[in-house]
């Protein structure tokens, strides 16, 4: 072979390792964009993942790792999809995003991520708050008495458990349900009288000082079911309108006792207890959904008998029932009041 056919051969191999090369090159590169793509995607899919079990834990919490692949990122996330999204910053793939929407309703306490740190995450009632930093517990929204001494309806509903309680089922009755503004002419809906009929009790309800609207008949039984506490309750389990009734009894107001923070209605007591965190024994959170049965009743316990809102809901295949109390105790009373008895037991955690 001579000088001229070996050069040849030696430049030909030379371009061939170099194609060769750059195969590769391209080949790692792509390899290496793929690992971005893969852990960006990972980590959004996590994330969605872990919101959606902060239904069944406390407050779980996720490490994020410090980049994708050698690539840095930032992370956000957008509440009006529920979503999760990764956005690399620098390296490879650069201004590419990945995002995994949450099968809950997302709610940002503090969005401040960081690469290397950690994320929040905590049920409060139907959303999961998601955070930067430890979220803190959900502020109870029963508000404290307004007036140092209870109004009237306070000592009726001590001696006359059960007709206290229809009088606030009637009221919440109409209010939520047959569409009569809460107030006429500055004057607010309330009950104006009532009437014992039978086991079932008769209630007026009107504006204060002016028009009486309609009788609502407040019946049920008795339930001789153990809520742990609670030995048995009369449960008013059916309201509707009835004819007008003369001779009633002038009943306290209501209205005033809710407006002073005295009393609460059905909602109010509901969403209380919807915004804290409820555990089992064994630490298994239970969610107390928006729709679960509301009753008013009159519990009775080893101590008393107490006017209280009783609530049954499913949850995991698993029947609750909740006694809370339909107002809060005077701290001059004596003897014990009433707040919260459940069946099976549940604790609340914030």
């Amino acid at each position: 072979m001579d000088e001229r056919g070996l050069a040849f051969y030696v430049l030909f191999g030379v371009i061939v390792a170099a194609l060769l090369f750059g195969i590769f090159i391209v080949h790692y590169n792509r390899q290496l964009e793929a690992r971005v793509d893969e852990q960006a995607q990972a980590l959004a899919d996590d994330l969605a993942r872990i919101s959606f079990s902060a239904f069944s834990q406390q407050q779980p919490s996720f490490s994020l790792p410090t980049s994708l692949g050698g690539s840095e990122y930032e992370l956000s996330v957008n509440e009006n999809i529920s979503a999760f999204i990764v956005h690399i910053t620098g390296g490879r793939q650069a201004d590419k995003s990945y995002y995994s929407v949450a099968n809950v309703v997302l709610k940002v306490e503090n969005s401040s991520f960081a690469a290397g740190g950690i994320v929040y995450f905590q049920r409060i009632g139907d959303n999961v708050v998601v955070s930067a930093s430890p979220i803190k517990a959900a502020v109870e929204n029963i508000e404290q008495p307004t007036t140092e001494t209870p109004p009237e309806f306070y000592g009726f509903a001590k001696e006359n458990q059960r007709e206290a309680a229809a009088i606030a089922a009637a009221y919440c009755y109409v209010l939520d349900n047959l569409g009569y503004p809460s107030t006429s002419d500055n004057a607010p809906l309330d009950a104006t009288g009532y009437e014992q009929d039978g086991e079932n009790v008769l209630v007026q309800i009107g504006y204060m000082g002016g028009e009486n609207l309609i009788w609502v008949r407040a019946s049920g039984h008795d339930n001789w079911e153990n809520v742990e506490n609670v030995s048995h309750a009369w449960i008013f389990t059916h309201l509707e309108n009835t004819e007008n009734v003369t001779g009633s009894v002038a009943c306290p107001s209501f209205e005033n006792a809710v407006k002073t923070n005295w009393a609460y209605t059905s909602g109010q007591a509901l969403r209380y207890l919807r915004g804290r965190t409820w555990v089992l024994a064994d630490n298994h959170v239970v969610v107390i959904p928006a729709n679960a049965a509301s009753y008013a009743a009159a519990a009775t316990t080893s101590v008393s008998t107490y006017p209280t809102w009783r609530f049954e809901f499913a949850y995991e295949g698993q029947n609750y029932v909740i006694h809370y109390r339909l107002m809060p105790w005077w701290w001059a009373e004596n003897t014990a009041g009433f707040v919260f008895q459940s069946e099976p037991r549940l604790e609340p955690v914030t």
